[in-house]
């Protein structure tokens, strides 16, 4: 069974590292399985972007704050990344927004796929509009076969095309011993474990977007099994688990 990491592949080349390595596949791609979302019905999600093509998904929790998966940005520059916010369409409309710093969980892949975060800090504050704005991000644990809202640009399939509108998948939440059983894969205490039936789930592209319960931002993409929806649970990063790293990076920066 093999497990990569959700990155884009098609232009960011420190993520292309999962391809040649034992290691949970990044989702940089379509959702497999979903629909197309809403017109400016997830005004928090953006597309991080290399050279004009989008590489990972990312979420406004702040009003100069994106926060993202560390695999996104692990190796990149802030000066070789853009933001693209305010549009479900990769190629029409939206604002860009240029990152100043990255911040990296200073225990990212210790142990592998472990604290799969980071943060990108904006040059300038981000406008908001209807089309786009800050979510909550949640501190507290969500219950037992919660569905969660999933949204981002990855793959449709496994080695597919990408999508240029936005793609949207309801997935339940996998608590941590089923996930451990059903994955046999890296599943940490920071992780939280998604699943919907087989030929609906995450792939490449969808990395570092956001899990939405309740209106609040629970998770983001981290890692999954390969092929892409293949009737095994994804693995998230939870984001109450680093609830005071959050807090912490924005306040002290």
């Amino acid at each position: 069974m093999f497990v990569q990491k959700f990155l884009c592949i098609l232009v960011f080349s420190a993520v292309t590292f999962a391809e040649n390595l034992e290691l949970p596949f990044f989702l940089n791609g379509r959702i497999v399985g979903g629909e197309v979302a809403e017109d400016g019905s997830a005004p928090y999600q953006i597309s991080l972007q290399k050279s004009g093509s989008h590489i990972c998904g990312g979420s406004i929790v702040d009003k100069q704050w994106i926060l993202t998966a560390a695999h996104c940005v692990e190796g990149a520059s802030a000066s070789s990344l853009s933001i693209l916010a305010g549009t479900n369409d990769l190629k029409n409309g939206g604002v860009r927004y240029q990152p100043t710093k990255i911040f990296i969980h200073s225990r990212y892949n210790k142990p592998n796929f472990a604290n799969d975060i980071a943060l990108i800090k904006l040059e300038e504050t981000i406008k908001f509009t209807d089309r786009i704005k800050a979510i909550d991000y949640e501190y507290r644990t969500i219950p037992e076969d919660a569905v969660l809202k999933l949204t981002g640009w990855g793959r449709l399939s496994a080695n597919g095309q990408l999508p240029n509108l936005l793609q949207t998948l309801e997935v339940t939440y996998v608590n941590h011993e089923s996930c451990k059983k059903l994955t046999n894969g890296p599943v940490d205490v920071g992780h939280l474990c998604t699943l919907n039936s087989k030929g609906k789930g995450e792939c490449n592209g969808d990395s570092g977007g956001p899990l939405i319960y309740n209106n609040r931002l629970v998770a983001l993409v981290n890692w999954g099994i390969q092929p892409c929806a293949s009737g095994k649970p994804d693995g998230n990063c939870r984001v109450a688990y680093y609830h005071d790293w959050i807090r912490t990076t924005i306040n002290s920066n």
